[in-house]
């Protein structure tokens, strides 16, 4: 016993020198930015074109098309989503990398004149499109996690604005089972309004809360509900929440919304 304290110490020094770096089994962080990139590319791509990428295999025809392209298999893809979801902060990096390789990439399209939704956006509080969130950016789905459930709560602050659209994203990868989404939004006035999302299949989802252009909007709210089935490893990837300015068909946008009387 008289040698534990060694043991323990050693075994974080190991840790320490391991931190940092990539397993070897793992796709590098440079290589993983580049896919992910190519993989929201897919994205954009699928939500264009929708009526020709109804069917799921199709899509993950795709995502093989992609990874084939880089070298390596969907497994591998997996297992290196796996490792990045349990070291975060390498995770961020790889995220990071890969909006600014996106944001090269449109540089280049509107260097040749075609126009585009413009450059994307990280954690930036200003703006009339950023992205806010301050969540995980990726979970693994299985039946032994704590809790089925990723909530949030943002209050109301400086940046808000009446009509403000808010966009929650999430892209389940081998699902089992549907995912569930809310947002909820309260005002002033004591009263609530909500929407929510319930579809399964793989690819990115999408659920917009428009906020009432003639109210003062005091919290936001939302959930991602997944259920992972018995000996099931799936992935929810790509979350993110994207606030944009209001336009001019705010009642419009908001009839799918329901609304609520809390107080």
């Amino acid at each position: 016993m008289r040698h534990l304290p060694l043991i323990i110490v050693s075994t974080l020094l190991l840790l320490l020198v391991a931190c940092g770096k990539t397993p070897g089994y793992v796709i590098s962080p440079d290589k993983m930015a580049e896919i992910m990139a190519d993989l929201h590319t897919g994205e954009a791509v699928v939500d264009a074109n929708g009526a020709a990428y109804r069917n799921d295999s199709v899509k993950r025809a795709l995502m093989q098309s992609i990874c084939e392209i880089h070298g390596v298999t969907t497994a591998d893809l997996d297992t290196s989503l796996y490792w990045y979801g349990n070291n975060l902060p390498e995770y961020v990096k790889v995220y990071d990398k890969t909006i600014e390789i996106l944001n090269a990439r449109i540089a280049e399209v509107e260097k040749s004149g075609a126009k585009t939704a413009g450059r994307i956006q990280r954690d930036t509080p200003d703006g009339d499109s950023v992205n806010i969130w301050r969540g995980p950016l990726m979970r693994r789905n299985t039946a032994g996690n704590p809790s089925d459930f990723i909530s949030f709560t943002y209050n109301s602050e400086r940046n808000w604005e009446r009509g403000d659209r808010y966009t929650l994203y999430a892209r389940p990868l081998n699902p089992h089972s549907p995912l569930f989404m809310t947002l909820a939004v309260t005002y002033n006035d004591g009263t609530a309004e909500y929407v929510t999302l319930n579809q399964g299949s793989e690819g990115r989802k999408q659920l917009t809360l428009v906020l009432d252009s003639a109210k003062t909007a005091t919290n936001l709210y939302g959930t991602i509900h997944y259920s992972a089935g018995r000996d099931e490893i799936s992935y929810i990837d790509s979350i993110a929440l994207v606030r944009t300015r209001g336009r001019n068909d705010n009642v419009k946008a908001r009839q799918a919304q329901h609304t609520v009387k809390i107080r």
